[in-house]
C-alpha cells in the first residue's frame, strides 16, 4: 500500500535496537513493547521520537486503540495501557501494530507478543441461591445489561485521562485477586474478572483515574455500578456501590469520590469490586497500584523503527 511501510517486528526491531543505541539522538523514532508478557496482567506500550508525529494508534486484540501525541523528555511521546483477559486469551503469539504518520508519510510497524500462562486460584463461594441460577423473568434484565456493560467498557476515546499510579479507590486490603476461578454453591461460573477490596457499606469509593462517567446502574450481578472512561481505553468499573453519586457525562477528577461501597448484587458481603478494562480486555489492576507507566517502560523492549 502506497505510503505504508511495512517493519517487520521482533527480528528486526531487535537488530534495529542494537542500532539504535548508537543511532544519532536528534532522528530517532522507536516503539517500546514487551517481549513477552503474562495472561492478565497490563503492560505499557509507547511510541516516541524527537520528531513531530500524528496520528498515532496500537492495534492490539483486534481493537485499534487511538493515542494522544504529548512532549517527552527528547521530544514527542505516546503512550498506552493494553492486557489480556484470563477468561479469554490463550497462551501463544499475539499481533501487536503501531501506526503513525511522520514527515507526511505514514508508517506500520507489526510486533508479536508472547503472552504466558500463569497460574490463578480457585474459590469457593456461598451466595443466594438466585444469583447462581436466577429466575427465568430476570434474564432478560440480565441480557440487556450484559450488552450495556459490555459497550461501556470497550469505551475508545483518544484523550489521555489516565496517570500512573492510580489512587487506590478505598483504602482496605484486597480479599479477592483478580483471576480467581469462582465457584458458586459448588458451580463453577468463570473467572473474577477485578479486584475486592474490604469496605464497610458506607465506605467512600474514589476514582482511581480521572475520566468521564460513561455508564452507571443497579445492575443483577454487579449490584450499584459506575463505569468511568480515562481514554486510549483504559475503563473503570466499580461494582456492589450502596450509594452512586455521580450521573453519566460527569467529568471526575482522579481520587473524587464517586459513591459509597455496599453489599448490592451478588456478594457474599461487604465490599468494592473494582475492575479495570484495557481495550476491552479485562487486566488484574492490583499491581498498578505500587508502580507507573514509566517504570512499566522499563521492562519493556525499545526499538528504532526510523533513522
Amino acid at each position: 500500500m502506497q505510503g505504508i511501510r511495512l517493519k517487520r517486528a521482533c527480528l528486526f526491531l531487535w537488530w534495529a535496537a542494537c542500532l539504535w543505541r548508537g543511532a544519532p539522538a536528534e532522528a530517532s523514532t522507536s516503539v517500546i513493547f514487551p517481549e513477552s508478557w503474562e495472561i492478565g496482567q497490563a503492560f505499557a506500550v509507547a511510541l516516541s521520537s524527537h520528531s513531530v508525529f500524528e496520528s498515532p494508534s496500537v492495534t492490539w486484540m483486534n481493537r485499534v486503540v487511538s493515542l494522544d501525541v504529548e512532549p517527552g523528555r527528547e521530544g514527542y511521546v505516546s503512550y498506552g495501557l493494553l492486557g489480556s483477559y484470563v477468561r479469554d486469551v490463550k497462551p501463544g503469539d499475539y499481533p501487536l501494530e503501531f501506526q503513525f504518520v511522520q514527515d507526511g508519510e505514514r508508517f506500520l510497524v507489526q510486533c508479536t507478543v508472547q503472552l504466558k500462562a500463569k497460574k490463578y486460584p480457585e474459590e469457593h463461594l456461598k451466595v443466594d441461591g438466585k444469583m447462581v441460577t436466577p429466575p427465568k423473568k430476570q434474564l432478560a434484565r440480565i441480557q440487556k445489561e450484559a450488552k450495556l456493560t459490555a459497550a461501556a467498557r470497550r469505551t475508545m476515546t483518544q484523550k489521555r485521562l489516565w496517570t500512573t499510579p492510580p489512587a487506590r479507590p478505598v483504602s482496605g486490603v484486597f480479599t479477592s485477586s483478580y483471576g480467581f476461578r469462582r465457584v458458586y454453591n459448588g458451580v463453577p461460573k468463570g473467572y473474577h474478572a477485578g479486584t475486592d477490596f474490604r469496605a464497610p457499606v458506607g465506605t467512600s469509593v474514589k476514582a482511581p483515574f480521572a475520566g468521564k462517567v460513561v455508564l452507571t446502574g443497579n445492575h443483577y450481578y454487579a449490584g450499584g455500578s459506575i463505569f468511568i472512561d480515562s481514554g486510549n481505553g483504559v475503563v473503570s468499573l466499580f461494582f456492589h456501590m450502596s450509594e452512586i453519586a455521580v450521573k453519566e457525562g460527569d467529568t471526575i477528577a482522579k481520587g473524587q469520590v464517586v459513591g459509597k461501597s455496599g453489599a448490592t448484587g451478588r456478594v457474599t458481603g461487604p465490599h468494592l469490586h473494582y475492575g479495570l478494562s484495557l481495550a476491552g480486555q479485562y487486566v488484574d489492576a492490583a499491581p498498578l497500584f505500587e508502580t507507573s507507566i514509566t517504570a512499566l517502560l522499563k521492562t519493556m523492549k525499545s526499538a528504532v523503527v526510523r533513522e
